[in-house]
């Protein structure tokens, strides 16, 4: 079978936060970015995640190094499929979805008078 994404894949390993349930309060835990493209993502969860779930997605993106800023990445994604990465002793779960929204918040520079 040929390759079939749409999108070049970015491979990563950043901290990331996912936001899931649509009641209050939502539910928050730490993933591990493994990579990413303007139209998917794909992670490693502690968290055992539906097939079709909605989430929310934020992480930061590393800046150049001569400025030491980062970018924020918030992201609107749903899970397209789920499998079990490792099983020992506490399972992880590598979980695809597909980004519905994807925005940037760009670091807003202090220049306050000293």
């Amino acid at each position: 079978m040929g390759e079939r994404r749409k999108a070049k894949r970015y491979e990563v390993a950043l901290p990331l936060q996912v936001c899931t349930g649509a009641n209050r309060p939502t539910d928050f835990h730490t993933a591990q970015l493994r990579d990413i493209s303007r139209t998917g993502i794909f992670f490693h969860s502690p968290t055992l995640m539906q097939t079709g779930a909605t989430m929310e997605l934020t992480f930061a993106l590393p800046g150049e190094k001569s400025r030491g800023t980062s970018v924020l990445v918030r992201a609107s994604a749903k899970v397209l499929r789920v499998n079990t990465v490792d099983a020992d002793s506490q399972p992880i779960y590598g979980v695809a979805a597909i980004i519905d929204r994807l925005d940037f918040v760009r670091p807003v520079a202090n220049h306050a008078a000293a």
